[in-house]
């Protein structure tokens, strides 16, 4: 397939460093955008570039808070799956087109957990977009794209959801949220 010979080259050995892996990343994005492919081939390009990169088990546990705690290890890889499935169906979904875009690595940070990158993506238009990854050790465990972090967003979404319908549902909702995106680009 197309896509995954010019996504071959993008996947940053787990020994680089926080920059070299956020634009290994960058380079998958732009391949993605410029690849005349459907979301679904997007999706199973990106989705190696993803699974390398994230930290998927600290999103899951920071995004649950004390409920992982009650979640047994089957519950936990369900639940871990369905988050890199949604992760990589919405770099599919919104990195599916390339109109002139770019991306800029601004600088890298150490925090308290490990590295910042900061970056831009710059539309062709001039539009200059802040997208912030943090890590902890060598994966991104959260997002921070216009001052908003993605993390924040889904401990506050799913919180609500295990607190007042609980584990199966907030499975459900994670899998449509996934359908909704891939219905999107149809």
């Amino acid at each position: 397939m197309l896509l995954g010979l010019l996504l071959s080259g993008a996947l940053a050995a787990d020994d680089e460093g926080a920059t070299a892996r956020i634009e290994a990343l960058h380079k998958a994005l732009l391949a993605a955008m410029q690849c005349e492919c459907d979301t679904q081939a997007r999706a199973e390009g990106l989705q190696p570039v993803v699974q390398t990169l994230f930290d998927v088990n600290n999103i899951a546990r920071i995004s649950t808070g004390r409920a992982w705690r009650e979640f047994d290890e089957a519950q936990r890889a369900d639940l871990e799956g369905a988050l890199e499935r949604l992760i990589v169906a919405t770099y599919a979904d919104r990195f599916d087109s390339f109109a002139g875009q770019r991306f800029e690595v601004l600088s890298e940070e150490t925090s308290r957990t490990g590295a910042v990158v900061r970056t831009e993506i710059v539309r062709s238009s001039g539009e200059r977009v802040p997208i912030d990854y943090y890590f902890r050790g060598d994966k991104v465990f959260n997002v921070v794209a216009s001052g908003v972090s993605d993390l924040s967003l889904r401990r506050a979404d799913y919180s609500s959801i295990l607190k007042e319908q609980g584990y199966g549902a907030l499975l459900a909702h994670i899998e449509e949220n996934i359908a909704e995106l891939a219905a999107q680009a149809e």
